[in-house]
């Protein structure tokens, strides 16, 4: 019997009604608003490690819940989570930790 190779998936997105939450294992990485599409560079969860996330695979468990970030100076939390997916791979581009020193978002 062969073992089934590691899960090397990192990145989830957990979408609120307005709000797309971009995560790195904990980490939130990027910011979307899902009606126009435009990425958030100075939104508060930025940078910020959620307290509490569902295991990979139990995803859909979440829905419902809200996810909390915290950090020195700042705690976030999110409105209910409508659904849990994967990013689409063009995303990764755009995560604040891909994103130029000095670079100015249009």
């Amino acid at each position: 019997m062969s073992k089934s190779p590691k899960d090397r998936r990192r990145h989830r997105v957990f979408a609120t009604k307005f709000t797309e939450y971009h995560l790195r294992e904990d980490e939130c990485v990027g910011v979307r608003d899902r009606e126009s599409g435009a990425w958030f560079r100075d939104h508060a969860a930025l940078r910020l490690r959620a307290i509490q996330l569902p295991q990979m695979g139990d995803d859909p468990r979440w829905v419902g819940r809200r996810i909390q970030f915290w950090g020195r100076l700042a705690d976030v939390v999110t409105s209910p989570v409508v659904e849990v997916g994967r990013p689409e791979r063009w995303a990764v581009g755009n995560y604040i930790s891909q994103a130029v020193s000095g670079e100015i978002a249009a």
